[in-house]
């Protein structure tokens, strides 16, 4: 992947969620997708944890779904970062 933008994992710290290029565009800089990243002892990131970008709605329905997540906590989550939560 390569990293355009990226912040660190309310749920731990020390951990990124990471947006960019996905490792497997095709050179044209179009797949995009967003990774849950972790480092090794080394420091390095670890491998892994990528995701499309574009099945982000399906994945966050399918979550919901099976009660996995919902939707009230990523509002709250968005209502923080606007500065309101």
């Amino acid at each position: 992947m390569l990293v355009a933008h990226s912040e660190p994992a309310d749920i731990a710290p020390d951990c990124e969620i990471r947006l960019g290029v996905a490792s497997w565009d095709d050179g044209s800089n179009t797949a995009r997708s967003v990774k849950y990243t972790w480092f090794r002892r080394d420091g390095k990131a670890a491998r892994g944890g990528e995701f499309p970008v574009e099945a982000l709605p399906q994945a966050l329905d399918f979550a919901i779904r099976n009660g996995y997540v919902r939707l009230a906590d990523a509002r709250g989550h968005m209502d923080q970062e606007r500065g309101s939560g």
